[in-house]
This record gives structure tokens, C-alpha cells and sequence, in this order.
């Protein structure tokens, strides 16, 4: 069943010539290259903050709370954004904050001094806010059967793609043309990908589940769930447990990110330029992690492609704190297998998260509220990555920062474990514990 006649193929895709397989949806591509503009407008101050303190005339230290804004506004207006939009449709919904996000760095641009860029990046973070569970929600109830993993991950590796080329990127063209340019070079990859998703994204109105096939069909009675019907999800022991796992996996799993450059100065002594090799080997496996996420989701269901990618994103740092406290230098080859391997789990285990909560939410038509949660909890834990490893790496040394983070990622796999059991109590109990898809 499809909504408002629009066909099948325009919204998963169309069929090959056998029938076998459906294609690709235009619509993806312009959701990824959205997902990119925000994960690059979220991190490219780093690479332009010295010429814009210069020329805003504030410390380096000020200038650096820009990136914080953003990610704070990012983590408390997903949920709320969410709940305002329910009863909105998707193609307005996104192509609405995509322009508003256009309009917030082209202000950005031309803010004449920091005050007026401070309330910029606000907006830009707002409309980062709206759109992506909004375009999350879009990729998994889409997609067409057995292919969740693959939409959701491809979403997902814009964000991830931005660390290696939107940034670096933008970095560049800040050096040449100034920061503003850098700006304007973020304000056009999401008009690009707002003119895609108002060509190509299909009049898709709010409430939507995945149909047979995985076609877009209407929630019961065609219309979005009220509030209580949305706050009931967070009742559910194993939804909240889960959210709140996010929060330390996020933290630890951005900690050794964030102070990569201490890790890979102990374990090898690589240093000043010769880390850049090294942060795109981390990128380029953060990509692979999030199409092999995905596929893995596919391949073995969310649960048991959640405890792999867990399991990895523990191992990944212990190892570094592990090869740390036992001595080094250790040779190169041996540092970049391990910050690939880094790479690969933290930013593989998305996927397989959002496919979990999805599997698990409290009705179709509270998709959109689950993956804001699920992004406002994630964000959380990355604002919180950066003090939390500049305390222990003041006071412990480098080492003690992968330590910290695999720490963190234990207690997110304690949380993890409890949603787990709890789900697993409520399936086997409740009245509607046969409800959802099994992982």
C-alpha cells in the first residue's frame, strides 16, 4: 500500500529488470549529501578557527564554543524539534530545515562580529536538529525488505564522510578564501541537497511505517500519534535503557577521537603533520564501518549485529590503553591497524542502533521521536568527550584517555545489557510482546 498515490518505485526505488532487487531511490544520495553538510558544519570550525578568532578580534578559546553550541543545540532541539514536526510531512519537513540551514550560514558568513555568529551556528544547529532523525526516519521506512541497514547507513556515512573530505575540504578553502568562504562552501552542499530532496523526495505525510515491501504506508487512522502515545515509549525499560546507553557510548566512543593525537604520539611516536595520514585511515574506516554496519544489520538482525559492533567499540580503545601502558613505540603499521579498527566499530555500531530502537518503538508513528532521542543522546555524550578526556589527560597522561573511554564504553555495555533483558522479559510477558520485528 503506498500514500496520496505515489507509486512504489519513487519511494524504495525501483525494481531491476528481473524483479529481483528494488535500485536505489533518488531521494538517498540527496540524503546523504545533507547529512554531510551537517556533519561538516558541526566540525569545521576546528580547521578555521584561528583566521576567524583573528578576525572576529576573540580568544581561540571563544571561538572554540562555537563548536559546542552547536553540538548542545543539536542534542536538546532534536527531541523537541521532533515532537513539533510529528504531524508534518517528511518532504516538508526536510526540504524546510535544509533552507533554513542554508539561510543560518549564509548569516554566518556575513556575521559582521561573534555575537551574531553565535546565534547562527544556534540556528544551523536547529535545523541539523529537525532534519536528520527526520531523514533517518525517511531511509528506514523506505526501505525495502531486508535492506534497512544499507538505507540507514548510507544516511549515516554522510556524517562520516564529511570528517574526510567535507572538513578537510572546507579547511582548505577557509585558508585560501577566508573562513566565510568556508561558510558559504557549507551553505551550498546543503542547497544542492535541498534542491535533490524537493525533486526527487516523493509528498510523504507525517505518521508513515513501513508497508510490504518496505513501501511508505499510513499509520492506523492516517494520522500521527499523540503525545502520550509518543512519551509512552520512553516507559518501556529497554527503550530508555537503551537511550540512555548512548550517552557513554558516545562519549567514549569520540574520546580517543578527540585526543588522537596524544594517542598516536604514545603508541608510536607519530606527531604535528605526520597525524594527518592517520585521521583520514580513521575517516576512510569510519565510512566502511557504517556500509559494513549496515550490511552486518541486514545480515544478522539488529541484536546480534549491535553485540558485534559493541564488542568492538570496547576492544578498540582498551587496545590502545593495553599497547600504551605495556611500552612502544610500536611500528606504524601496528598504530594504523589499531586507529582503523577504531574506526571501523565506533562509527559502524549507528546503523545497528537506530534499526534496534526501530525495531522496538512504540509504534509506527514514533520513528522520527526515537531517532531524535537516540541523536540528542549521542550528541550529549560527544559534547561531554572532550572534557571529560582533557581532565584524565591532564591528570593520567595519554594513556589514561582510551582507558577512560573503554570505561565508558563498559557502561554503556551494562546499560545495553540491561535494555537487552528487559526487551527480552516484555516480549516473552507482555500482552504485546510479539509486537516489532525480532533482531
Amino acid at each position: 500500500m503506498t500514500t496520496h498515490g505515489t507509486p512504489p518505485a519513487a519511494v524504495a526505488g525501483t525494481r531491476a529488470a528481473d524483479g529481483s532487487r528494488p535500485s536505489p531511490p533518488l531521494w538517498l544520495p540527496a540524503l546523504f549529501l545533507l547529512a554531510f553538510s551537517f556533519g561538516t558544519d558541526d566540525l569545521i570550525i576546528a580547521g578555521i578557527l584561528p583566521g576567524l578568532s583573528r578576525d572576529l578580534g576573540v580568544p581561540v578559546a571563544m571561538g572554540g564554543q562555537l563548536v559546542t553550541v552547536f553540538a548542545l543545540t543539536y542534542a536538546l532541539g532534536a527531541p523537541v524539534a521532533a515532537f513539533l514536526t510529528a504531524r508534518l510531512p517528511r518532504r516538508r519537513v526536510l526540504v524546510g530545515a535544509a533552507v533554513v540551514f542554508v539561510l543560518a550560514n549564509l548569516g554566518a558568513a556575513l556575521a559582521p562580529a561573534y555575537g551574531p555568529l553565535l546565534v547562527a551556528r544556534i540556528v544551523s544547529g536547529l535545523a541539523a536538529a529537525t532534519a536528520s532523525p527526520a531523514a533517518f526516519a525517511v531511509a528506514a521506512t523506505a526501505a525495502p525488505a531486508g535492506r534497512q541497514g544499507r538505507y540507514l547507513a548510507i544516511v549515516g556515512a554522510g556524517l562520516t564522510t564529511s570528517l574526510v573530505a567535507g572538513v578537510p575540504a572546507g579547511t582548505w578553502i577557509g585558508g585560501l578564501l577566508g573562513w566565510r568562504a568556508t561558510m558559504l562552501y557549507v551553505a551550498a552542499i546543503a542547497l544542492v541537497a535541498a534542491l535533490g530532496l524537493l525533486a526527487t523526495l516523493p509528498r510523504l505525510p507525517a505518521g508513515e511505517a513501513a508497508g510490504p515491501g518496505g513501501h511508505l504506508a499510513p499509520s492506523p487512522g492516517g494520522e500521527a500519534a499523540g503525545v502520550k502515545e509518543r512519551l509512552a515509549l520512553l516507559r518501556r525499560p529497554a527503550t530508555a535503557a537503551a537511550l540512555l546507553a548512548m550517552i557513554p557510548s558516545g562519549a567514549g566512543g569520540m574520546m580517543s577521537y578527540v585526543y588522537i593525537t596524544e594517542i598516536t604520539g604514545l603508541l608510536g611516536g607519530v606527531r604535528g603533520s605526520a597525524v594527518a595520514p592517520l585521521i583520514t585511515a580513521v575517516g576512510l574506516a569510519g565510512i566502511a564501518g557504517a556500509f559494513a554496519g549496515g550490511r552486518l544489520v541486514d545480515a544478522l538482525g539488529a541484536l546480534r549485529a549491535l553485540m558485534v559492533l559493541l564488542c568492538g567499540v570496547f576492544a578498540a580503545p582498551l587496545l590502545m590503553a593495553v599497547l600504551g601502558v605495556a611500552g612502544g613505540p610500536y611500528p606504524l603499521p601496528v598504530v594504523a591497524s589499531v586507529v582503523v579498527l577504531y574506526g571501523l566499530a565506533t562509527w559502524g555500531i549507528a546503523p545497528a542502533t537506530q534499526a534496534w530502537l526501530l525495531e522496538r518503538g512504540g509504534g509506527p508513528g514514533a520513528a522520527n521521536e526515537l531517532l531524535a532521542l537516540n541523536n540528542s543522546a549521542m550528541f550529549l555524550g560527544f559534547s561531554l568527550a572532550g572534557g571529560i578526556g582533557g581532565l584524565v589527560l591532564e591528570t593520567g597522561g595519554p594513556a589514561a584517555v582510551p582507558a577512560t573511554a573503554a570505561g565508558l564504553v563498559l557502561l554503556s555495555l551494562a546499560l545495553f545489557r540491561t535494555a537487552f533483558v528487559s526487551d527480552r522479559r516484555r516480549r516473552r510477558s507482555g500482552p504485546d510482546g510479539g509486537g516489532g520485528v525480532s533482531g
